[in-house]
């Protein structure tokens, strides 16, 4: 920090804002908007701050979040891993400085040509821009690469900011902002890691659970009885399959089957709790005030016909496909909601008779010839039509029960 931004008010402001977003971790897109709105406040001509990096994520690569000066909007997005490899991502001055570890250039676009130049460049001219600031500050983290593919080192963040000033900035904005970096990226990397905890607790817990992972409830034996729909399907003939097939087309397969129902059951509002081999556990928790059993009950039915639906689509879009089919059961019940396992490795899952109930429901579907089966228990709370299937003895119950399915899979 130089003496004469030392004595800065401006300079002190937006610096001591960067401290308070980091100590409440502020999202990245509050901080990234804060951080333009307060360069123009200090008296800096931006008409763009555009900040990024790589994700250590399983399903998203990177982070880009863009501020446009005009109009005080923002507009984030987490981009999938695969365009992170892509020629247009790679041929970008993100991807340049952060592979060349290159922590400063300055690209003056209104005095014609620059080097290296990029295809962004171009589009960035015809909006009037005539300069482009580029920092990058790395985490210097000494580890392995992300990813095979591409450089170690990369981690960190990457900031763009640009004017159509004539001139371009000042040298005194300039230093400025290279003062600002260090602070901003702090807060970045303090934001995103709370983000990708949650992140990835979701992708691997769920949000019901990841939630109670984030509010403390980690401690072994921790949870209760909750009342839920249970929803459960298994994919059928997955030993043929996995005989038939190359182990990545096997992979492929099964991970269509879990986009479809997994999928469904996410995209209705359940939780997905389980991937028990080749089979998906999922839950819709009954809440009497804000989730009623009837409405959970319709949910689960909506993500049951949406995953057939999704099934369907992949059949019709490439009939030599392999394909596959499965059963799917649903119950309702109260489960143990609760969190097992040892000192080291802990899990959060349900247990109970209500468990081994759908489990084994789910097997009538290969023997009754549909490919839903409903309990007495969820039919009674479903307000829309089923189709009886007679009375059942399930293993481990001492009774028949009255098992259902839809009408539109009632082929007796």
């Amino acid at each position: 920090m130089t003496k004469e931004f030392s004595t800065s008010p401006m300079f002190d402001s937006l610096g001591n804002w960067l401290i308070e977003q980091g100590i409440r971790e502020a999202s990245v897109e509050e901080v990234v908007q804060g951080f333009g709105r307060g360069l123009v406040d200090a008296g800096v001509s931006v008409n763009r701050v555009s900040l990024g990096g790589l994700l250590l994520h399983p399903v998203f690569g990177a982070l880009d979040v863009v501020w446009n000066g005009k109009d005080d909007t923002i507009n984030s997005q987490m981009m999938p891993r695969g365009v992170v490899t892509t020629e247009d991502f790679q041929n970008s001055p993100f991807f340049w400085a952060m592979s060349e570890h290159v922590p400063f250039r300055r690209f003056r676009l209104g005095e014609g040509a620059v080097t290296p130049d990029f295809p962004i460049f171009e589009r960035l001219r015809s909006e009037g821009v005539t300069d482009y600031l580029l920092f990058f500050e790395s985490y210097d983290r000494k580890l392995d690469p992300i990813w095979a593919d591409l450089p170690s080192g990369m981690e960190g963040v990457i900031l763009s900011v640009s004017t159509c000033r004539k001139g371009g900035f000042a040298g005194m904005e300039i230093a400025y902002l290279q003062a600002m970096m260090r602070p901003l990226t702090l807060n970045i990397k303090s934001s995103t890691t709370h983000e990708l905890s949650r992140a990835l607790l979701d992708t691997y817990l769920g949000r019901y659970s990841g939630n109670r992972v984030l509010e403390g409830v980690v401690e072994r034996g921790d949870g209760g009885i909750i009342d839920c729909v249970l929803f459960y399907s298994d994919l059928r003939d997955s030993t043929k399959l996995a005989e038939n097939l190359p182990l990545d087309g096997y992979l492929s397969l099964i991970n269509k089957y879990f986009d479809c129902s997994a999928g469904a059951v996410t995209d209705h509002g359940g939780e997905v709790l389980k991937f028990i081999g080749d089979a998906v556990m999922a839950i819709f928790p009954i809440d009497p005030q804000n989730r009623p059993a009837v409405d959970m009950c319709r949910a689960a039915i909506s993500a049951a016909r949406d995953a057939f639906g999704r099934a369907a689509a992949l059949s019709g879009q490439n009939p030599e496909d392999a394909g596959f089919s499965f059963g799917l059961s649903l119950h309702l019940g109260q489960v143990m909601y609760g969190n097992v396992g040892t000192e080291r490795r802990l899990d959060f899952t349900v247990m109970g008779p209500a468990v081994n109930q759908v489990t084994r429901l789910e097997g009538l579907c290969k023997t009754m010839g549909v490919p839903i089966v409903m309990s007495e228990g969820f039919q009674a709370q479903f307000n829309g039509n089923t189709a009886p299937l007679g009375q059942h003895t399930l293993p481990g119950l001492d009774h028949d029960i009255a098992v259902y399915t839809l009408p539109e899979f009632d082929m007796r």
